[in-house]
């Protein structure tokens, strides 16, 4: 059985010292604050070889903020290009609260890493929010082969952003739109299935519960959560043949770590090479507790570097 880090431990029990419970049913502003503040009290400094600024993207859907992290250290050239997502349950976070993350894996892949502000739920419907990624992925490749064409573009992402990687790189290949090297999802979600080994053994925590998940599909998707649309669940895809090489990761301590060995196995049996790395010690969401645990700290480098080494394995 996996066994949370125990300086995690620690720090679940500090926040929950700093932080009372939510009422039954927060409001959509409740939990951005809390994860706003939580994001923030975990931040650790930038990696200094990292370049960073802001673009706006003018989409048919409308215009998005991408925030660009150049991670180049002189050693390959072009370097590949990662398009990201942030997690946060469709409803909460941004590419203020990712920016730890998006230029760390910047500096770890050697990448340029593109970091998509989307629209959030319930506000946006899960049909802007998945048009929205989309057409900003498009937006991304092209301009990218348009510099310097044959260079490997992956789409990742952390959570329901790793459900919306995972989506654009089903519609790409549906659609023909660009090439996807690599999909590499970090803890997703990826199917409203709340009855998993890990959702129950895993319902109460630690940090996110399975009322948490119910929570979050239900302001994604509303009444529309059994629709068989891949936008609404990667894995109701009616093919994942001919899908790009996936690289998923799963915590070991997490409602949604059945979601992802569940996908990995979707993906072999339909002859994608899926490769899988879980940190039985780690729970959802540990990309933003690097400042708390050495363990979490060298996962997210092993991740990193995996991405980048996957990628550029890609090229051949």
């Amino acid at each position: 059985m996996s066994q949370l880090d125990p300086a995690l431990r620690k720090y679940f029990e500090e926040m929950a010292a700093l932080f009372p419970p939510f009422p039954a049913d927060p409001t959509p502003f409740q939990r951005r604050a809390r994860y706003w503040t939580i994001c923030a009290l975990g931040r650790t400094s930038l990696p200094s070889s990292v370049t960073m600024n802001d673009v706006e993207l003018d989409l048919a859907v409308g215009k998005v903020r991408v925030r660009l992290f150049y991670g180049h250290d002189g050693r390959d050239e072009p370097v590949p290009t990662i398009v990201y997502f942030h997690g946060g349950g469709w409803v909460v976070g941004d590419v203020e609260t990712h920016t730890v993350t998006c230029a760390r894996l910047a500096h770890e892949a050697n990448a340029l890493v593109a970091s998509i502000d989307y629209p959030l739920a319930p506000e946006a419907s899960w049909q802007t929010i998945g048009e929205t990624c989309f057409q900003a992925a498009i937006a991304i490749a092209n301009d990218r082969n348009a510099q310097a064409s044959g260079t490997p573009i992956a789409v990742a992402g952390d959570s329901a952003g790793a459900h919306l990687a995972a989506m654009t790189a089903l519609r790409a290949r549906d659609e023909g739109a660009f090439h996807v090297a690599l999909q590499a999802l970090i803890y997703p979600c990826i199917e409203p299935a709340f009855e998993t080994e890990s959702y129950n053994q895993f319902a109460m925590g630690p940090g996110l519960t399975k009322a948490d998940m119910q929570w979050y599909w239900r302001h994604f998707a509303s009444e529309h959560l059994h629709t068989n649309d891949l936008r609404v669940a990667p894995s109701r895809a009616s093919s994942h043949a001919g899908l790009p090489p996936a690289y998923v990761v799963t915590a070991g301590c997490d409602p949604l770590r059945d979601d992802g060995r569940a996908y990995v196995n979707t993906l072999r049996a339909h002859d994608v090479h899926a490769a899988h790395d879980e940190f039985d010690s780690m729970p959802h969401g540990f990309l933003r507790m690097a400042k708390y645990s050495d363990a979490t700290d060298a996962a997210i480098a092993h991740i990193n570097r995996r991405i980048g080494e996957l990628l550029r394995t890609s090229r051949t």
